[in-house]
């Protein structure tokens, strides 16, 4: 509802049935992911009730598969787009984002540094350039930190044990962000610090972005206790970054 009122603007959604009013029921989408426009109706049915009533068909040109998910988004041109997939697709959409090889290895370098200190690296939003584009760029000293402060364990059970690291000489653990680090642009606060950075075994860091959605959520939500409040988000919100809500499927 708050999408589609702020793309088409609260005055421009009909009041009353389509058939009152046809032309300004008619609202443009386009369809992910090929982007194709299609008119759908889009009414307040009800004048004394905020209930925002939006009709899909074959016929307009979308309706989702049975069981499948649909999803709605303001795009970057600034467009409204709709679309649908499988259940185990969205599950799994845009999950593959592992803290890379080459931060991990930035990260267990700069161990031995952060031992010598007692108190973190200041937390600071940093941006650089790779491959000619703008990006955010992680601090390996805060995650190094965080590891130490939590004496190389893996924070989902302390009995995950793994190997010695050769870098480090220390149980070998990586950093994972609760928030992803890739959100950093939607937050005014720098997600790179260790209230924000879990220390995990590896086959819990993979879980968490690789695992079935009922995994990733168990693991999740054991880790979001171990960060409360952080930054005034609830579970549900952090479940969201990972596609790991609970979806009705009817």
């Amino acid at each position: 509802t708050e999408m589609v009122l702020q793309h088409f603007g609260e005055g421009n959604i009909h009041i009353g049935s389509v058939s009152s009013n046809p032309s300004k029921a008619q609202k443009i989408f386009y369809t992910y992911p090929d982007n194709t426009p299609v008119t759908l109706n889009v009414i307040f049915p009800k004048p004394e009730k905020r209930e925002l009533r939006l009709y899909i068909s074959s016929r307009a040109g979308f309706k989702p598969i049975g069981g499948e998910v649909w999803f709605l988004f303001i795009g970057k041109s600034g467009n409204l787009h709709i679309g649908s997939m499988p259940f185990h697709l969205w599950n799994d959409l845009d999950q593959y984002d592992l803290e890379d090889p080459e931060y991990l290895q930035e990260v267990e370098f700069a161990i031995p540094v952060v031992e010598k200190i007692v108190t973190p690296p200041i937390p600071k939003i940093v941006k650089g350039i790779k491959a000619s584009r703008e990006i955010f760029v992680r601090d390996p000293r805060m995650a190094a930190f965080s590891l130490h402060y939590y004496g190389y364990q893996c924070e989902v059970n302390d009995s995950h044990s793994t190997f010695i690291a050769e870098k480090s000489q220390k149980p070998y653990v990586e950093a994972h962000h609760l928030i992803p680090f890739k959100f950093q642009s939607e937050f005014t606060f720098p997600l790179d610090c260790v209230e924000n950075i879990l220390c995990l075994c590896p086959n819990c860091h993979r879980g968490i972005h690789l695992g079935k959605v009922e995994h990733k959520r168990e693991l999740i939500k054991t880790l979001f206790d171990k960060r409360p409040a952080i930054n005034g988000f609830d579970l549900i919100q952090v479940l969201s970054f990972y596609n790991s809500l609970e979806i009705n499927q009817k």
